[in-house]
């Protein structure tokens, strides 16, 4: 009876012991997706961790800022873009904004595809506007013919210049070149003009003048 006894109570430990460990196991995960409930970016943030640990081991990486992580899910959306010519979906990119750093990863090689500089929106839009020229319209402010061709031949020499329009002004008997800024942006270019054509820079369109579609307005004077 004894021995019978004793193997009930062996079986019953047993089966606590189960139980228990089922309880505290049920109770971990349980409380790892609190923290996951409470928290979203938690998963993300494990993520990007385990990926910065991966490339980690391939080249140095930046520790002054916490990247950004992206997952292509449609390589062929990205095809046409140069950095994501080998991608492939499921990989990894880890971007830093203040480093100006791009890093293309795939976790099913633990490989970093492509590595490139980092060019932000803004300063894409601000190196297509330096490339576009400055445009210019000239206006014969005499009764010479011919002026605004010579005028021309003259600002060929400064870069990023372009002329759109070339006609005789409202009035012809200007004294000297005027350079007006119709733009207002572009102020160390008109005294470099100013300087070329031996005119002076004036902050109003003179009366009776018509606003030229163009940034820069060049009146030839005598």
């Amino acid at each position: 009876m004894k021995k019978i006894i004793s193997k009930r109570n062996i079986f019953l430990c047993v089966v606590l012991l189960v139980i228990g460990g089922l309880v505290a196991t049920t109770g971990y995960f349980y409380n790892e997706y609190q923290k996951v409930k409470k928290n979203p970016d938690l998963i993300a943030k494990e993520e990007t961790k385990s990926v910065t640990g991966a490339i980690g081991r391939f080249m140095e990486l930046p520790k002054d800022e916490d990247p950004t992580l992206a997952t292509i899910t449609d390589k062929e959306k990205l095809k046409d873009q140069e950095f994501f010519k080998n991608a492939q979906n499921g990989d990894k990119v880890l971007i830093y904004t203040k480093a100006r750093k791009a890093i293309l990863y795939r976790p099913s090689t633990d490989r970093v595809i492509e590595f490139a500089p980092l060019i932000l929106g803004t300063e894409q839009a601000a190196a297509t506007q330096q490339q576009e020229p400055i445009t210019v319209a000239i206006y014969n402010g005499t009764k010479t013919t011919g002026l605004t061709a010579e005028y021309e031949k003259k600002l060929a020499g400064i870069a990023g210049l372009s002329v759109v329009s070339k006609v005789n002004a409202t009035k012809s008997d200007y004294t000297k070149p005027l350079i007006f800024d119709v733009s207002g942006k572009n102020k160390d270019l008109a005294t470099q003009i100013s300087q070329t054509v031996g005119g002076e820079i004036v902050n109003v369109l003179p009366e009776s003048e018509v606003k030229p579609q163009a940034d820069i307005l060049v009146i030839a004077g005598k």
